[in-house]
Formats: C-alpha cells, structure tokens, sequence
C-alpha cells in the first residue's frame, strides 16, 4: 500500500506502520479490535479466490501491488469496501507519523496564532462508586445535544435532575496526542461503527460527557421553515427557541481570519457559478482555526455541551454522573419510574432517554417499551455523504483553518449540501477513498498540499433500521437508488464549483473514472452507470428511529417526546426527528429539546 521510495520517500516499513497499528489494536477495546483483526485476516485470505490463488502474505511483492488494484478495480464490492476500510486506518497512522507529517506539510499549528488560553466554565462531575442508590424527580439518560439542553431547563426550572452518561468526561488537556489515539478515545468503537448493507457506510458517533458535540464539525443549520411546516410545526414558534439554543452556544459565521484556503476556495467556486451559500455559522466562541474539530477542541473554542450546557444546568443543581452505562427501564404499573445498570439504581418521577438515535432504541428493544407503533429503530436516516478532492496549482495547506467553514446549498431542496470540510491529511473514511494504491498512492500524497476538500451530504429518500443483536445495536441500511443520483449529483455540483475556482483537476472518488478536467466532463459522473456500490460513503448524523408524531399508530412519541404508551417516559434526542432535517441536525435537536424540557418543567410543577 505504502512503499518506500516514490513521490514521498519513506514508506510503512520504514515508519514502523505494521507495528504501530499491532501496538494500537491492543489497546482498543475487544470488539474494536476483533474488528479489526478480522479485516486484516479476510483482506489476508481473500486473494486465495484471485488468480493468484494464495494468502495476500505470500505473493511477491509485485502480486501484492497486483493484487490491491484489482481490488480497487473489482465487480466484488466487499474486496473493494474492506481495502477502502483498511487504507483508511492504515493513512491515519502513516500521515500522523511525525517522519511523514513535515513531508505533507502539516504541523500541528492553528490557523490563527494562540495568544492567551480562553477561560471556560469548569463542569463538575461525579464517578460513583458501586453500587448506588439514587432518587431524583428526573433522571437523563445521555449527555449530548438532547440530554444536555433539557438538563439545563429542569434544573433552572428549580427540578432535581441527575444525567447519566456512560463515557468519561474530558476537557481540553485531553484533546491532545496522536489522531488515532484521540480516535480509541473519544470515538464508540475506536471509530470502527459501521451500517451493514449496500455499500457499508462508516458512521462514527462520539462517548463521553457531551455526546458527539465534543468531536462534531460545530455546524449550526436552523432548520429549513419549509421543512418545519411539512412536520407540522409552526417556524414562528421555533424561531426564539432557535435564537435562545445560538446564544447560548455561540452560534456566529466562521470569519475570513480563521477560514482558510478550503473555504475561501469552494466560496470562490460558488461565487463565479452565482450559487447560494456561504460561511458555515458554527457553535464557537474565540476560535483559532486549529482544524482538529473531529477530535476535540484544544482550546475548548468549540462550544460542545461539555463546556456550554452543562456547565449551566450544573449551576442551577443538576448533577452529571460517568460511567454510567443503563440497562433497563425501570416500570411500574405501566409508567416509567427510573432506570438501572450494573450497580446502580435511579429512581425518579420522569425519565428521559436521550442516548442518541442508536442506542435509544436499542435500549427500548431491549426492555421491550413502546413498541405497539411497530417503529422502534425503522425510519433510520444516517445523511449518507461522500468526500471531493480538487487539485490546484498552488500550495494551499487547506487543512490550516477551520474544519467545517463553508458551504452550498444552490440544490438543498433536492437533498444535496455541500460543505468545505479537510480534516488533518490522512484523517477521516475519505481518505481510504483516495485514488491509487502503491507508489500511485505515494504521488497523490506529495501533492497533499496542493489539494482542497469537500464533503456532501444527501437527504436520504430511503431509511434503515436499528435493531437489538444481543443487546447491542446492529444498523442495517441500503442506499436507495434515488439517493445515489443525489450522491452523484452532488459530485458533480463540487467538481463544477472546484472547477469555476481554478481547480487543475477533481478526484470524485469513482472508481475506474479519471480525475475531472472540464464542465464538458461533469456528465461522466451523473450519467454514468454507477451503482450503490460503487460509493465511498460514510455518514454523522443518525435519527429518526423514535420518531415523533401525532397519531400513536404511526410515531413512538407525541410532538413533545412524550412517549404514548408509556406514562412517565420522554424522549429527547434525534431519534425523534421525524424525518431527514437535510442540513447538519444539532441546532433542530436542541431546539426540539429545549421545548420538551420546558414542557416537563411545568408538567412537574
């Protein structure tokens, strides 16, 4: 995959990259690292059904090169998915590695120079010993942008509230050290989550105290008004609940002193073609462009719940307890009375779930609650969204700035977003999509530095589902056809506005088509015979598997998370959504939860 010698002169073995990644998969958690261990070894046997007809270890180093194109080339999608999955892992230990890092241009430095260490609130929180009793009027399962934000209107409303998380808490001390390292431990999984259906779609989501706000991009749509009105909600009521969410977190466009090159470029592009978009409005205050968003702010700029929400709620007495992993609902007489885990004991008057549209309805498969609409765990939208590279004449180091800066939405009612996102080089699912293998690979790596990247999301027309395998969520989801013309199209959209930017050429990712040169080009990729197969996705926005609803044959819970047919239990977070928001869901779940923790408040009065 990565030889010595070529375009970029050290290779794997002269970084030691086998045994890092064998010291890594010690260290990651036994499912993770089976996982693993379990892409090295099929990757390993499956040349066994090539022509070369042995183990991938005892080709000669000319099979072996052999053998990776034909996996990129193959008609078989797992060959190709489990090398596109493989290169991804293994271009995040090479391009961190600090003998590769200088070579590729990256060093570390924020956009903006770091004078002064920004004050922040600090957040207290317990690690209770086992076992423990406790007894609250409301008990929150989930620390993220649902459970947070109701946290903080219970407890300024004078209830006792006690959240429950089952990841650590970590502030900005942590956000520090190797990329993979930060992956193992801020990421469920090591990162490694993944739906199972055509094609595999990575789907990474966030553990510890904040939820996934404390290693998300900080994107804050509003929710569309239209879109609003087809769920039956009134845009005018949403709109100070929208106002109250932004001042509290900060909410403001990203500035042109932190953007950078990426997001200069595609808002060039964007320009030049007359389309609509602009600067991303972020949940950030004194941010310096330090482009780590996906793996936690180091100056805690990034306004996560961690340091925005419950900071706030632990002021007005609500209490956060770690650790906390629960396994059951406690009900009685058929209404929600608390919850338990491993040692522990909540009981309270109403109970919130608010563990994200995975485990949420994992949990309420598992103890077997508002099941009778028959949608627990279906209607699962994921905003599936695949990675673009236009490649310049120019040095552009386009990951200096800040992450996730800008944006077009000239197709947005067709379900395509556009978003200038370049993590650090090597990092993310997209960076197993990058073209070439070998010393091919080697050459797109040397002109690193002269490449700006993008990343679309699409509005899924089709749903999966989550279901309970063993008391642990198993996601099943297809791309529907409709969708992958929504990914293309949005392909095309990129590659069009890289191009209006002066891009010399565009890698869509495609496999067996050339980089794009040309708008006369752009056809190639819309009417081309591409399957679903043929994509390199990943996705970072599950929901909608509790849906909300005004008919309890249809939906789980009513318009404000209540779930009907169990008294007592409320429902918080995006799994509620009732469809695909089509832009970035955190600002819609917040305001969502805000209105539900006001309505708690006075039922508890």
């Amino acid at each position: 995959m990565l030889p010595s010698g070529g375009a970029l002169e050290p290779g794997a073995d002269d970084v030691g990259l086998a045994g890092q990644l064998e010291a890594y998969i010690g260290r990651c958690d036994p499912m993770a690292a089976g996982t693993m261990r379990l892409m090295l070894t099929a990757f390993g046997l499956s040349a066994i059904a090539s022509r070369h007809l042995r183990p991938f270890h005892l080709l000669s180093p000319e099979g072996r090169l052999s053998y990776l194109h034909e996996c990129e080339r193959s008609s078989i999608r797992q060959k190709r998915e489990t090398l596109v999955a493989l290169k991804a892992l293994l271009m995040m230990f090479f391009c961190a590695d600090p003998r590769v890092a200088p070579l590729l241009g990256y060093d570390g430095r924020s956009f903006k120079r770091v004078e002064r260490q920004p004050v922040r609130p600090e957040l207290a929180v317990e690690e209770p010993a086992r076992p423990f009793d406790d007894e609250v009027d409301v008990v929150i399962v989930g620390s993220g942008a649902g459970g947070s934000v109701v946290a903080k209107e219970l407890a300024e409303a004078g209830r006792s509230v006690l959240v429950l998380e089952e990841g650590r808490h970590f502030d900005r001390a942590d956000f520090n050290g190797p990329f993979p390292d930060r992956l193992r431990r801020f990421y469920r999984g090591s990162g490694l989550t993944f739906t199972i259906g055509n094609p595999v779609i990575s789907l990474p989501m966030g553990m510890g105290v904040g939820g996934s706000t404390i290693i998300n991009s900080g994107t804050c749509f509003r929710t569309p008004e239209w879109l609003l009105r087809e769920w039956g909600f009134d845009p005018d009521e949403f709109g100070p609940l929208f106002e109250q969410v932004e001042e509290v977190i900060g909410v403001g466009p990203v500035s042109s002193e932190i953007m950078g090159a990426n997001g200069e470029l595609l808002e060039a592009g964007r320009q030049a073609l007359g389309y609509s978009g602009g600067p991303i409005r972020r949940n950030a205050r004194d941010c310096h462009g330090s482009g780590v968003c996906a793996f936690g702010c180091p100056l805690d700029a990034k306004q996560g719940m961690h340091v925005s929400y419950l900071p706030v709620a632990a002021a007005a007495g609500a209490r956060v307890a770690t650790g906390c992993r629960v396994e059951r609902v406690l009900v009685e007489g058929g209404r929600a009375v608390g919850v338990a885990g491993d040692g522990f004991t909540v009981r309270a008057k109403r109970v919130v779930l608010a563990a994200g549209a995975v485990y949420t309805p994992c949990l309420l498969l598992k103890n077997r609650l508002a099941l009778g609409s028959r949608q627990v765990g279906r209607n699962f939208r994921i905003h599936p969204g695949a990675g673009i590279l236009g490649a310049f004449d120019r040095e552009l180091t386009a990951w200096r700035g800040v992450m996730q800066s800008a944006y077009v939405d000239e197709k947005l009612r067709d379900g395509v977003l556009v978003e200038a996102t370049y993590p650090p080089p090597g990092v993310g699912y997209s960076a197993g999509g990058l073209p070439e293998v070998g010393p091919g690979l080697k050459e797109v790596l040397a002109g690193y530095r002269r490449t700006a990247a993008a990343g679309l999301i699409i509005s899924d027309s089709g749903a999966g589902r989550v279901r309970s395998a063993f008391g642990r969520p198993m996601l099943q989801y297809s791309l529907d056809r409709r969708d992958v013309a929504k990914v293309l199209a949005g392909i095309a959209l990129t590659a069009e506005v890289y191009l209006a930017a002066g891009a010399r050429e565009v890698h869509t990712m495609l496999p067996g088509l050339h980089p794009i040169t040309s708008r006369g080009q752009l056809p190639l990729i819309t009417e081309g015979r591409w399957r679903a197969a043929d994509l390199k996705l990943s996705a970072y926005h599950p929901m909608g598997t509790a849906r909300l609803g005004r008919h309890p044959g249809s939906s789980v819970v009513d318009d404000f998370g209540s779930a009907w047919e169990v008294p007592g239990l409320t429902i918080a977070d995006a799994s509620i959504l009732p469809g695909s928001t089509y832009v970035n869901p955190q600002i819609t779940i917040m305001a969502l939860a805000t209105r539900i923790g006001r309505r708690l408040a006075e039922d508890l009065h």
